[in-house]
């Protein structure tokens, strides 16, 4: 990095909004340039985390109705039941229903989960909706120099009828159609690959609290595996580690280990959260159990030199997220001493050769973005500007893609800039 260039009035806010009232940190004027224009490829990056809440408040009030919001739910780890429709009347302007629905100093991902019980319900089953959000989740992938992204989300989810949590003494619930979600999803995505030239594919999610949901996910990535533009290129399980205990949670372990299974059989591609706050042990269960070729964070990993070792070998790529380590208690740092970046975990994986890329995992809830994690990378964390690139490149070569279109995201990445925002997608039909 060259000589710094002070600007002591001004700093960026995570949204890039100028702000003269306080200072973040110095900028570097050749560094900020770097990290806007380098063309970026994000790997981890849920949809419905990506919601702009302005986005869902504005149809909520253009509407007027209040009955999508349910009265209340109960979630598993609380005493009582959350008054969602309340809670949400009660937001009288956009900004407090903004800060209902961010999780930031709270460093839990119970608590990152409740945010997600307050918004889902307004864009669940509403597939113009729906729609719409997704081709604006392409504008601001493309705002920020992303060529490239695979957006994950549980479709389940945000169909009518789904919820999150299965009530107690229940194996099932009234009957959920994905379907729909998925080409609304897509419709939108295409549209927005259309209109701002980047390139979206798509992650089907399982739900750790929904086994019930596990096989019907599997079967649909199958089904949607070349359906292109924008097609569904591999699964996860998201929302919990729960599922890896067979002991104490045998109920969801069992069935997302059977589709999971199926899954392999099928040659469908698999990333997953684990090691974020479960233990190192989950990591290596999601590799050897259900052939995760990707670890959704993976911070855990570090409490293991030897598996760090094994998953070097294996060439196993971890998608790492620093705000949202910070604000899950993924990154399990001394709160008195304070967050010291140079000590993150990621810092320490990169240290033992472990394959990595930045990413912002739910954009909207940490109300952060990509670029944001990279500041925080290099700022912070002191990674160098060829470390950022080679993380990139990384991203690239674990990308659930064709080697042909990995060779086009390259030239793409060592040209340093996207060609008239033209997709890489329309390159290779060249």
């Amino acid at each position: 990095v060259n000589s710094i260039k002070k600007i002591p009035t001004m700093t960026i806010s995570k949204t890039g909004v100028k702000n003269d009232k306080k200072k973040a940190w110095q900028i570097d004027e050749e560094l900020e340039d770097y990290l806007r224009s380098l063309p970026k490829v994000e790997l981890h990056v849920h949809l419905d985390g990506a919601f702009d809440p302005f986005f869902l408040k504005n149809d909520l009030d253009a509407s007027g109705d209040y009955s999508c919001l349910p009265q209340e739910i109960q979630l598993p780890w609380e005493k009582n039941k959350l008054p969602i429709r309340e809670m949400v009347r009660e937001c009288k302007s956009s900004l407090a229903f903004h800060s209902m629905c961010t999780c930031r100093g709270k460093r839990s991902l119970d608590e990152m989960i409740k945010c997600f019980e307050i918004f889902i319900p307004i864009v669940r089953g509403n597939l113009t909706l729906l729609e719409k959000l997704a081709h604006d989740f392409v504008k601001r992938q493309a705002d920020q120099n992303i060529i490239y992204t695979e957006v994950r989300y549980s479709p389940h989810l945000l169909a009518e009828n789904g919820t999150m949590f299965l009530p107690p003494g229940h194996e099932t619930t009234s009957l959920v159609d994905p379907l729909p979600v998925v080409d609304a999803v897509t419709r939108g995505l295409r549209a927005g690959e259309k209109d701002f030239g980047v390139t979206v594919n798509q992650i089907l999610c399982c739900l750790s609290w929904r086994p019930d949901w596990a096989d019907d996910v599997v079967t649909l990535a199958h089904e949607r595996r070349r359906d292109g533009p924008c097609r569904v290129v591999g699964i996860d399980i998201a929302a919990g580690e729960q599922h890896f205990d067979n002991v104490e949670y045998r109920h969801l372990s069992e069935p997302h280990c059977e589709a999971f299974r199926r899954a392999k059989d099928l040659g469908i591609s698999v990333t997953m959260h684990a090691g974020e706050v479960g233990g190192a042990e989950n990591v290596r269960k999601a590799v050897e159990e259900y052939g995760a070729k990707r670890i959704g964070h993976g911070y855990r990993v570090i409490q293991d030199e030897a598996l760090m070792e094994e998953m070097a070998r294996q060439n196993v790529h971890f998608e790492i997220c620093p705000t949202s380590s910070v604000e899950t208690g993924g990154w399990d740092y001394d709160v008195v001493k304070g967050k010291n970046w140079k000590k993150h975990p990621a810092v320490i994986m990169h240290e033992n050769n472990l394959k990595l890329s930045l990413n912002s995992d739910d954009p909207a809830v940490f109300d952060t973005s990509l670029t944001w994690q990279l500041r925080i990378a290099t700022v912070k964390m002191g990674l160098k500007q060829d470390t950022i690139t080679q993380m990139i490149y990384h991203a690239i070569d674990a990308a659930f893609i064709t080697e042909a279109e990995k060779n086009e995201l390259r030239a793409l990445v060592k040209l340093g800039k996207v060609n008239e925002r033209r997709s890489f997608r329309e390159m290779v039909r060249m």
